[in-house]
């Protein structure tokens, strides 16, 4: 014992003195070999045994714990069946006497050591291994550290590291299936209890002059079932501890969805209770209630009764609701765990119930997010939310757009006219540039889902097309309001045009890049309405880019715009930067002129194509990108930008010019010729100067 002692105090001063900043690389260097050379000694483990158990030195006992580590995964195999036993036994019973001393982190550590003993011995020599964690999240005292320990041994027996065979590997998994169902129980259990005694306990408030409408459609979603009631409820003011027991059983059943199948032991109650925690997420409650709180008690049972004092703890002294960031980090959980299971594209037939029901739960949760009321708008009430709440939010969207879509769409019990309503005050009222684009990531996916359909189906195109027209024209019209500076500058202006991303693109080409996709793929299954919309906000433009050559002027030599106040500068800045972006616009539109379409389009595409090569001609001889201008740093590049991209929307048109020649010229054969002679005109002077400069 004194040996083990002195051992003990010589090796505190070691690691003291390793960390120390005064300490030099060579030294480190020397109390590196010493140690490493104490953990290869036989039956280093008994001595690191003592430590552990008569140290308060975080450094010792991490240090402990490694060597514990190498010995079960490095040689396990070569330690006598004796030191194996006690090993088994000796650690586990350490961790029950010191897990609430000791810090989180060596815990964790200490509980990785006994699943790794798990993954070598369970079940033959070690046959209490899970056994063990269950009694211990069945133990209302103990159930933080038996969640610890089943989130570890999910993590490292379902997904084993490369070093098992593959025969121990699938043995491993099989042992744990068979454990789930028992498993889901218990998490369930516990999930249910924390809510239900708020429930049962909980006064119900008198319900808001808005709430019968929400009321009402979920009565209509989930047909008079008790959904619509649960999700409904007040929600659950847990204190602190209540907080992180939850969020320990959200964090393991987010671990096991990643790579249990779908099946029925993901019973309706669980998911329920899963969506109940989800709803956290969007509350924007900031201070703790006065009311009733579900606490435990010291020997580990529910106590429903502490109520806050004034210095923020219950009168039995337990600690009052939970903050902002951690009702949020509750709700974040739980949207992990809805998105583990919405990624599985592999969907038995028994659980697609269970998946529609899950769709209609979030479908609430989207109605609460997007719902306006006299404190906030929309956006201001996204704006308060959680950051990372949000993001997984959208990622659930995205998953059940591109993954799900297919299999709910056409039932009768989900309303996905209405969703699309709500994704579209959803995406629209974003307040981050990321949040914004992943949204429109959403809608291409469905575009293109709804096009694939409507190719498969053109018996009944107009009808499928009917049924969404709406959604798509206001999709349409918004997203060419957002990229033009006339109705969204100060947001555009936020935007950086000179930084170059990985895709050597600026942010704001970014954004005008995914605008113009879903615009594009818009266009493709409304192209009429499409051109519609877009030619007059062109053609509004134009005008103003057209009638620029009165204001030109000479002095001597040089030509000048001669616009110079500062108000107007900026108009026009702003005017030729949506028409620039309004031609990439109509460049897009090209593809949806010819072929089969050619006849019934013509006249669409003749008008055009007419007014691209009148701004070529125009801009080609007044050459405006050459002239001087009262902000040369602004709008020289505006002018130039327009030039450039109508040029490039008339190229995009030339598979359309080249069917007008082959289908309707001999009957048209003047008109043919003037837009071709004009487009030649258009271009000559570029290539002319161009030619003779590098002459």
């Amino acid at each position: 014992m004194a040996s083990d002692e002195s051992s003990l105090r010589a090796l505190e001063n070691l690691m003291t003195e390793f960390f120390h900043s005064c300490t030099t690389n060579e030294r480190k260097r020397e109390i590196e070999e010493v140690l490493n050379n104490f953990a290869q000694q036989t039956g280093a483990w008994r001595h690191c045994l003592f430590f552990l158990s008569n140290t308060r030195n975080e450094y010792v006992m991490m240090y402990s714990l490694t060597v514990f580590e190498n010995l079960v995964n490095k040689m396990w195999i070569g330690l006598a069946s004796q030191d194996k036993m006690e090993i088994r036994s000796c650690l586990p019973k350490l961790l029950l006497a010191q897990h609430k001393s000791v810090p989180y982190f060596i815990r964790n550590k200490l509980c990785k050591v006994i699943v790794d003993i798990g993954r070598q011995d369970w079940p033959m020599f070690y046959h209490d291994f899970f056994t063990s964690t269950l009694q211990l999240i069945q133990t209302p005292a103990l159930a933080p550290l038996g969640l610890v320990m089943l989130k570890t041994t999910s993590e490292e027996l379902a997904c084993p590291r490369e070093d098992l065979s593959v025969a121990r590997k699938d043995e491993l998994r099989k042992l744990l299936l068979e454990q789930v169902p028992t498993v889901l129980g218990l998490l369930t259990g516990i999930l249910e209890t924390y809510w239900d005694k708020h429930s049962v306990i909980a006064s119900t408030p008198p319900p808001s002059p808005t709430s019968r409408e929400g009321v009402e459609l979920l009565d209509s979603l989930f047909q008079g079932s008790q959904y619509s009631k649960l999700l409904c409820q007040p929600m659950a003011a847990l204190d602190n501890e209540s907080h992180q027991l939850c969020c320990l059983v959200l964090e393991c059943l987010a671990h096991l969805f990643s790579w249990i199948p779908l099946s029925t032991s993901i019973t309706p109650t669980l998911l329920a209770s899963i969506f109940h925690f989800a709803r956290f997420g969007c509350d924007l409650r900031t201070k703790a209630k006065t009311g009733l709180l579900i606490s435990s008690t010291s020997n580990g049972q529910l106590n429903p009764g502490a109520v806050p004092t004034s210095n923020g703890e219950g009168r039995n002294g337990q600690q009052s609701e939970v903050n902002k960031a951690d009702r949020a980090r509750l709700g974040v959980l739980a949207m992990t765990c809805v998105n583990e299971l919405v990624s599985k594209n592999c969907v038995p037939m028994d659980f697609e119930e269970y998946l529609l029901r899950m769709f209609q739960q979030t479908f609430f949760l989207l109605q609460k997010l997007t719902r306006e009321n006299n404190a906030h708008t929309v956006k201001s009430r996204l704006q308060e939310l959680d950051e990372s709440y949000l993001e997984k939010f959208t990622d659930f969207l995205r998953l059940f757009v591109s993954v799900h879509l297919r299999r709910i769409e056409s039932s009768p019990q989900f309303p996905i006219v209405e969703f699309l309503g709500l994704l579209f005050k959803y995406t629209f009222n974003q307040h981050t540039h990321e949040g914004y684009f992943a949204c429109l990531d959403i809608w291409s996916v469905f575009l293109d889902f709804l096009t694939t359909k409507i190719k498969s189906r053109l018996a009944d195109r107009e009808s499928v097309l009917n049924r969404y027209k709406d959604a798509l024209v206001l999709l349409l019209r918004e997203v060419l309001d957002r990229i033009q500076f006339r109705c969204n500058q100060a947001q555009l202006e936020e935007l950086d045009d000179e930084t170059l991303d990985d895709d050597q693109q600026t942010e704001w080409q970014r954004y005008l890049r995914q605008s113009l996709e879903v615009v594009a793929k818009v266009m493709e299954l409304l192209p009429s309405h499409a051109f519609s919309t877009l030619f007059p906000v062109l053609q509004e433009n134009l005008d103003v880019y057209l009638g620029l050559r009165q204001f030109i002027g000479s002095t001597g030599s040089s030509r000048r715009l001669n616009i110079t106040a500062e108000n107007d500068c900026r108009r026009l800045h702003c005017s030729l930067r949506d028409l620039s972006s309004l031609l990439q616009a109509v460049g897009r539109l090209a593809e949806h002129f010819i072929g089969e379409v050619f006849a019934a389009r013509f006249s669409d595409a003749l008008a055009v194509v007419e007014r691209l090569v009148e701004v070529t001609c125009y801009g080609s001889q007044t050459g405006l990108y050459d002239l001087e201008t009262a902000v040369p740093s602004v709008l020289k590049p505006d002018l130039t930008d327009v030039h450039a991209q109508a040029l490039a929307a008339l190229q995009a048109y030339s598979h359309w010019l080249a069917q007008f020649y082959s289908e309707v010229h001999s009957q048209n054969q003047s008109q043919f010729i003037n837009l071709i002679t004009s487009a030649v005109n258009a271009g000559s002077p570029l290539i002319t100067t161009k030619v003779l400069g590098s002459n």
